[in-house]
């Protein structure tokens, strides 16, 4: 199997992924226990979530994208998430992201 391409995509996105495989046929044992999980643990509208977090220009995709799955509550889980990208906040935009994700 070729590898094309990858993106990092959100629990709300593998779900619906998900979801369509399933009303083609049947998913497989792991497929379905992926399903159930995600059903239980995702967020709603992480779309819109990762437009307003994309939009501040600092913080990568796939960064993004972990934000809004985990959606941290305190700015210290901002800043740990953040330290991989070696990104530096102000206060007001780390207040900002925990406003959109949580």
């Amino acid at each position: 199997m070729n590898h094309i391409s990858s993106k990092p995509i959100s629990l709300e996105e593998a779900k619906e992924m998900l979801k369509r495989r399933e009303k083609e046929g049947e998913l497989g044992y792991e497929q379905q226990q992926a399903l159930e999980s995600l059903e239980k643990f995702t967020k709603k509208d992480s779309e819109g979530k990762l437009k307003v977090i994309m939009k501040m220009g600092k913080v990568s995709l796939e960064t993004a994208v972990k934000l809004i799955d985990i959606g941290p509550k305190k700015a210290d889980t901002v800043r740990a998430i953040l330290i991989k990208d070696n990104v530096n906040l102000t206060e007001d935009e780390i207040n900002e992201i925990i406003k959109v994700v949580s």
